[in-house]
C-alpha cells in the first residue's frame, strides 16, 4: 500500500515509484518542473477490455486526458490506497457487469483483479481510476435512460465522455463518490456474491416438459438434473442430494417433494409440490440467466423514491404485493392485483395526496370500449344491474337514458358519452380509492372481487392496482394524518355517501418491477417475469409503461 503523507521526506521516497514521467524536484513551496502522468507502469498491461469499452482509443486506457487532470489535482499521488474503497469499487463494478449492460466491463474487472495482485500497484491505480470514470459514465447513462433496464438495452461506452469531469470535484473524494454511486439495495454484498456464484456454475442442462404436471410420488423426468438444481439453490441439502443422487429413479416424494415446495415458495408460486408449467419455467432458467437477473434488479434499485421521513408504499408488480415501510421497518403489507400483460401497470413514483371513501367510478375509455359497450349490446339490463349511468361528458354530468340509444348501431370507438358507476357494494373500486399525481390515471383501490386474491398469479386488472387490505390501508393513512377532524373510516363507509379526504401528510408510492432479491434470511427470492421486462420476447416492450417518471414532489 502506498504511503500518502505530504511530507518532503515521503515525497522524495515516493519519487522512485512515482507516477511522473521524469524526475521532479520539489522544494517546500514550489514545483521546479512540470509534472506529467507517466505510463511506464502499464508497459506489461495488455488490455483486452478496450475492444468493447473504448474501441476508438489506441492507448491502454480509455480516458488518458481525464486521467492526467485527475492525477494532477491529486499531486500525482496514488488514489486507490484504501482497501475498503477498492473493495467497494469492485463490488459495484461487478453489480453492473453481471447485469450484462456494459460490453467489456466484466473483462476489465478480470484485468483489475489481476493487477491488484501485483507488488507494484501503480498499474492497478491508473486502470482503476480509468475504470471509475467509465463506471460513472455508465451509471449516468442508465439514470438518463432508466427504461433501458427493462428492454435488454446495452449502455456501450463507444464515445469518449468528454464532459465526465464536469460532475466531479477534484481532487477525488472516493468515499463520497462511491457512496453516491452505490445501488439502493439491501444486502448488496451478499447479492453480488450470489450472482457471482451462479455465473461460475457449469450449466445444469435441466429439461422438463412444459405441458402436463408431475404430481406427488410420480417419477420426475431428468430427476438427477433436478436434484442438482434444487441443491444449488439451497432448497435441497447437500447431504440429501448425495443420498438421493445414488438412486436410479427420482420421484416427487419425501425430501424431493419438500425441496420442490421450498423452491416454489421462494419463487412466489403455489407451494403444492406439483411440478407444473409455472414451476418448470423457473426451474429451467440457466444459472447464467439467474445471475444476470439478480444483477439487473440491483441496477433497477437506483430508481424510485429514496429514503425519506415519511412512509413509503412499494408495489412490486411481479410479486403481487404492496408493502409499507417507515424508517426501513415493514409496517403493513397486502396482496394486490396488478395489470394484465395486455394492459400493464405503469412503472413510476408518486405520493398519495387524496383518499376517496365510497367513490364513484368513472369508467376509463379502454374499459368503456372493450368491456362495457359490448356487454350492454348483449344485455340492456347490464347498466342497471351494476348501478351504472350514462353521462353526457365528464364536464357535463347530465344523465342520458339508455333507452334513448339504439345500441345495435353503436360503435364503441365513436360512442360520444361516458359511463359512471355509483357507490355501493358492487362498485368496481370497492369502498375506497387512493389517488396520486401521475399521467396514467393509475391509482390504488378496493375491489368487490375478493376471490381473485386467492390466486397466486394476480395480473387481472386494467392497469390500476386493487388492494386486498384496502380498509386497513385507509385506516393507516388516516392515523398517519393525525387530524382529529376526520371522521373514522368505518363511519364514512357506513354513511354510503362519497367522502373525499385530502392527505396533507403525503405517503410516497413506488410502482416497481423487482424479479430477484435477497430477503431478510439471505435467501434468494425470484418471481416470474410476467411482463417480459427481464428478457423481452418477440413482442417489443411498449416504452410508455416503463418511463419511471417521478411525480412525488
Amino acid at each position: 500500500m502506498f504511503e500518502v503523507s505530504r511530507t518532503l521526506h515521503v515525497v522524495l521516497k515516493l519519487s522512485v515509484i512515482s507516477f511522473l514521467a521524469a524526475a521532479v524536484a520539489l522544494s517546500s513551496d514550489t514545483v521546479q518542473a512540470k509534472a506529467q502522468l507517466g505510463w511506464e507502469p502499464l508497459a506489461n498491461y495488455q488490455p483486452v477490455s478496450q475492444q468493447d469499452l473504448c474501441p476508438h482509443r489506441s492507448e491502454k486506457v480509455c480516458l488518458p486526458q481525464q486521467l492526467e487532470q485527475i492525477y494532477a489535482a491529486n499531486h500525482y499521488y496514488p488514489i486507490w490506497t484504501e482497501s475498503p474503497q477498492r473493495d467497494e469499487f469492485l463490488l459495484q463494478l461487478k453489480s453492473l457487469a453481471y447485469a450484462e449492460l456494459v460490453p467489456g466491463l466484466a473483462v476489465r474487472i478480470t484485468e483489475l483483479e489481476r493487477l491488484k495482485q501485483e507488488t507494484d500497484q501503480r498499474a492497478f491505480d491508473i486502470v482503476a481510476t480509468d475504470t471509475f470514470l467509465l463506471y460513472k459514465s455508465a451509471i449516468e447513462k442508465i439514470q438518463a435512460n432508466p427504461s433501458g433496464l427493462f428492454v435488454q438495452a446495452e449502455f456501450p461506452l463507444t464515445t469518449q465522455p468528454e464532459n465526465i469531469l464536469t460532475s466531479l470535484k477534484l481532487p477525488l473524494d472516493l468515499a463520497a463518490e462511491l457512496e453516491q454511486l452505490r445501488p439502493n439495495v439491501m444486502r448488496l454484498e451478499r447479492a453480488v456474491a450470489m450472482a457471482e456464484t451462479f455465473r461460475t456454475l457449469a450449466p445444469h442442462g435441466l429439461r422438463l416438459p412444459l405441458r402436463g404436471v408431475v404430481k406427488q410420488h410420480q417419477v420426475i423426468p431428468n430427476g438427477h438434473q433436478l436434484l442438482e438444481v434444487l441443491m444449488q439453490f439451497g432448497d435441497l441439502s447437500q447431504l440429501d442430494y448425495q443420498l438421493l443422487d445414488d438412486q436410479p429413479i427420482i420421484t416427487n416424494s419425501g425430501e424431493v417433494h419438500h425441496a420442490i415446495q421450498a423452491f416454489q415458495r421462494r419463487n412466489g408460486l403455489l407451494d403444492d409440490g406439483i411440478i407444473g408449467p409455472a414451476t418448470v419455467r423457473q426451474l429451467v432458467l440457466p444459472y447464467a440467466e439467474v445471475a444476470r437477473v439478480i444483477a439487473l434488479n440491483i441496477q433497477r434499485s437506483r430508481f424510485g423514491i429514496q429514503e425519506t421521513e415519511r412512509p413509503r408504499i412499494q408495489v412490486n408488480i411481479p410479486d403481487y404485493m404492496l408493502r409499507v415501510t417507515q424508517d426501513n421497518q415493514l409496517v403493513f403489507e397486502s396482496k394486490v392485483i396488478v395489470g394484465r400483460s395486455s394492459r400493464p401497470t405503469y412503472l413510476f413514483s408518486s405520493s398519495l395526496n387524496t383518499m376517496v371513501v365510497n367513490p364513484y367510478w368513472n369508467v376509463p375509455t379502454t374499459i368503456k370500449q372493450e368491456d362495457v359497450i359490448p356487454k350492454v349490446k348483449v344485455s340492456p339490463s347490464y347498466l342497471a344491474e351494476r348501478n351504472m349511468r350514462i353521462v353526457r361528458s365528464w364536464r357535463d354530468r347530465s344523465e342520458i337514458s339508455p333507452s334513448q340509444i339504439e345500441w345495435s348501431a353503436v360503435e364503441p370507438e365513436t360512442f360520444p358519452y361516458e359511463f359512471q358507476q355509483g357507490p355501493g357494494p358492487r362498485n368496481a373500486l370497492g369502498r375506497v380509492k387512493f389517488l396520486m399525481p401521475n399521467d396514467y390515471s393509475v391509482f390504488l383501490h378496493d375491489t368487490p372481487a375478493r376471490g381473485l386474491f386467492r390466486q397466486h398469479k394476480r395480473s387481472f386488472s386494467s392497469g390500476c392496482v386493487r388492494v386486498e387490505k384496502a380498509d386497513e390501508l385507509a385506516e393507516f393513512l388516516l392515523e398517519y394524518q393525525a387530524r382529529p377532524g376526520i371522521p373514522p373510516y368505518r363511519a364514512m363507509v357506513r354513511d354510503e355517501g362519497q367522502d373525499t379526504i385530502s392527505l396533507a401528510k403525503r405517503v410516497d408510492v413506488d410502482f416497481t418491477y423487482v424479479t430477484a432479491w435477497l430477503d431478510e434470511h439471505q435467501q434468494l427470492q425470484m418471481r416470474e417475469d410476467i411482463y417480459g421486462y427481464d428478457r423481452p420476447g418477440t413482442e417489443p416492450v411498449e416504452p410508455q409503461y416503463i418511463t419511471l417518471k417521478d411525480f412525488s414532489y
